[in-house]
């Protein structure tokens, strides 16, 4: 697996972004900002200026090291190795909507009002391609849908992510539909929660299906 300098040109022209734009709104913004709303979009947390730009940016590079050097020492790193790509695009799409969600919050402070819409339709989009990528993510130990069963077979993780394609892409309409209705944003949250379950489930009833017809699991 190798960087190429080319290929990290979007994440770090994403993270200078957020700094121009958060160094225009930090002289803007009182010393003590919200930072945290409520569904209905007004403030019920709030934090200091100094502490709520480190917490806004922080995410950022977090996901942005963890997703580009883990692989690197993932016990698996062969079956990685010929698509990293992969899963450094899924990395661009996570961290595209961190700095989306970096900005929409800003905003959000500035305006003492979060605009609900634009958060709850970034986090369905986000869905929404991460299902799309989900059948093609190499088996990993620290990014995909990683159970005991799925870990232990190709075929599992494999089965496992095309199901869990569907019901992420499905699990994103569905939020963006009653947040665009204005319906209780929680309800679509719970659709990602029965996801979970149900690929956390069939990955088990995958490898005993398996096991018992004496295919080969690995």
């Amino acid at each position: 697996m190798k960087l190429s300098w080319k290929r990290e040109i979007l994440p770090w022209c994403l993270f200078i972004a957020m700094v121009i734009v958060g160094a225009y709104y930090y002289p803007l913004l009182p010393n003590v900002v919200p930072s945290h709303f409520g569904l209905n979009g007004k403030p019920d947390g709030w934090m200091t200026k100094p502490i709520f730009f480190i917490a806004g940016l922080f995410p950022f590079l977090l996901v942005y090291l963890l997703l580009t050097f883990l692989p690197f020492f993932d016990p698996l790193k062969k079956k990685i190795e010929p698509r990293f790509n992969v899963i450094l695009r899924l990395r661009d799409v996570v961290l595209v909507f961190t700095a989306v969600i970096f900005l929409v919050t800003l905003k959000g402070a500035h305006d003492k009002m979060l605009s609900v819409n634009v958060f709850g339709i970034a986090i369905g989009l986000l869905f929404i391609v991460m299902g799309n990528y989900m059948p093609k993510v190499p088996q990993n130990w620290f990014f995909g849908i990683r159970s005991p069963w799925s870990i232990s077979s190709e075929m599992v993780w494999k089965k496992t992510h095309i199901l869990g394609g569907w019901l992420f892409t499905l699990a994103g309409i569905v939020y963006i539909v009653f947040v665009s209705l204005k319906l209780r944003p929680l309800l679509g949250l719970y659709v990602l929660i029965v996801a979970a379950i149900v690929l956390y489930a069939y990955s088990f009833f995958i490898f005993k299906k398996l096991q018992k017809t004496g295919s080969q699991a690995g």
